[in-house]
């Protein structure tokens, strides 16, 4: 998604914020919502200005101010535990290629994965076949080894060092950061 893209949907989420914000102004300040139902003095609740201008009968924003983006969706997620250190790491790809690590010490990071890349994950998860994949694919526990659990379309994998699936290879290459 270009940076412009990305300004035009952060002021429009922020339009809807204030519309939102204050439209819950006209509340007394005791808390008690007051007799005159939310409406300033001088002011009919009946109409109120919309963000054209115009008049709206019903007091809620037109369907233009409402419509906000669509958040991104999770495409795969990953946690990686165990180690010697006991590590406890969580990777989430959203479906628009930003993602996020989530660290058991330290900063996590965040970016946006390159479309090439983005392109090359969701084919590595549907070359993958999760839904035919075992649930669990792991052997005898090993003392500093890693367990990873990695979600997709609301299939769940959960593999370690010793028995890693084949299957997983090219989805391991294709996750960012990890």
């Amino acid at each position: 998604m270009s940076r412009k893209r990305v300004r035009r949907r952060m002021t429009t989420v922020g339009v809807v914020l204030a519309l939102g914000l204050t439209a819950g102004c006209g509340a007394s300040a005791s808390g008690d919502g007051g007799d005159d139902g939310g409406s300033a003095p001088g002011t009919s609740s009946a109409s109120s200005p919309s963000p054209s201008g115009a008049s709206s009968t019903s007091g809620a924003p037109s369907p233009s101010a409402s419509t906000s983006p669509v958040p991104a969706r999770t495409l795969v997620e990953m946690t990686v535990t165990g180690g010697f250190a006991g590590v406890n790491d969580r990777l989430v790809v959203q479906d628009d290629g930003t993602y996020k690590t989530y660290k058991k010490t330290g900063p996590g990071r965040s970016g946006r994965m390159t479309p090439a890349g983005l392109a090359a994950l969701r084919r590595a998860l549907e070359k993958a076949d999760f839904a035919h994949l075992p649930r669990e694919a792991t052997k005898s526990p090993v003392a500093d080894g890693f367990t990873y659990r990695i979600t997709y379309e609301g299939h769940t994998v959960t593999t370690d060092d010793t028995a890693r699936l084949a299957a997983l290879r090219e989805v391991f290459a294709a996750l960012p950061d990890h």
